[in-house]
């Protein structure tokens, strides 16, 4: 297998890739190397020449780098990495095959299995760490619709404790169980559906889910006496349209936006009480 990448303006990357992905038919991955370019990668039994490829594209390719790869993909990313997310260059989301994180970085080994969510590849719980990384861990966190289970680990390694963590997918609670082991870090996983059954909460509440399940946690910060010992709500899994929909429901409660974030077309925020 060849692995080749090279590197585009990032401001005519839509435009150049419509001209390159038909000679690409195994995709790229890419990744923002500076300000203003973007590197892409691909790999193939053989590639296009880079000849072809600046033909299609009508100009330089810069930095290109051509090199023999193993076929095994868990090798190439051990080699390479490419799948792993490093978050307010304080915690590094990864697969078992990704390199391990620096020293002095929170490394956060993700299994994606049992069809769950959140591995860190989505820009929704990326935000969501990014704010959790704001707070200073004072008592326990519920993380409501957990997926793999990255939230919940996160922060139990950064601090926080107990930690309760809720998933209606059976698969998914099952590998974020797994994956708290593979982190070492203690959780109450539980199979929960959150639409109907009585909603966990705890000093923190992480909610990266659709509108629906927000409007039952603000109903549940507004009528439960739990309520009380909750500090900080982080909300996501919304576009930004959908935000102050979302943030009126809380400030029903009595909880007010105090940061947010948009990324990808999605948003996140930070929550705390009103008058706080």
């Amino acid at each position: 297998m060849r692995r080749v990448s090279f590197r585009l303006p990032a401001d005519e990357k839509e435009e150049l890739l419509d001209a390159l992905m038909p000679l690409l038919p195994n995709g790229v991955r890419e990744r923002t190397v500076e300000d203003a370019a973007i590197e892409l990668t691909t790999v193939a039994a053989a590639p296009p020449t880079r000849a072809a490829l600046e033909t299609a594209a009508g100009r330089v390719l810069a930095a290109w780098e051509e090199r023999d790869v193993p076929a095994d993909w868990r090798q190439r990313r051990a080699r390479f990495g490419g799948g792993a997310f490093l978050v307010g260059e304080r915690v590094l989301v990864r697969s078992p095959w990704d390199p391990p994180a620096a020293a002095g970085v929170v490394d956060l080994v993700l299994e994606r299995a049992g069809g769950g969510f959140g591995s860190g590849s989505h820009a929704t719980t990326r935000m969501c760490i990014e704010l959790l990384l704001g707070l200073d861990p004072v008592g326990g966190a519920a993380d409501l619709g957990c997926g793999l289970g990255t939230l919940a680990i996160a922060a139990g390694r950064l601090g926080w404790g107990p930690v309760v963590a809720v998933d209606r997918m059976d698969g998914a609670v099952a590998a974020a169980h797994e994956n708290g082991a593979r982190n070492g870090v203690e959780v109450a996983w539980e199979v929960l559906d959150l639409e109907s059954a009585q909603v966990p909460l705890a000093e923190l509440v992480l909610a990266n889910a659709p509108p629906p399940v927000h409007a039952r946690v603000a109903d549940a910060l507004r009528a439960s006496s739990a309520s009380a010992r909750t500090r900080h709500v982080i909300v996501s899994g919304v576009v930004p349209a959908e935000l102050d929909g979302v943030a009126e429901d809380y400030a029903v409660a009595g909880w007010t936006a105090t940061a947010s974030l948009v990324e990808d077309g999605w948003a996140a925020a930070l929550l705390e009480p009103a008058g706080a």
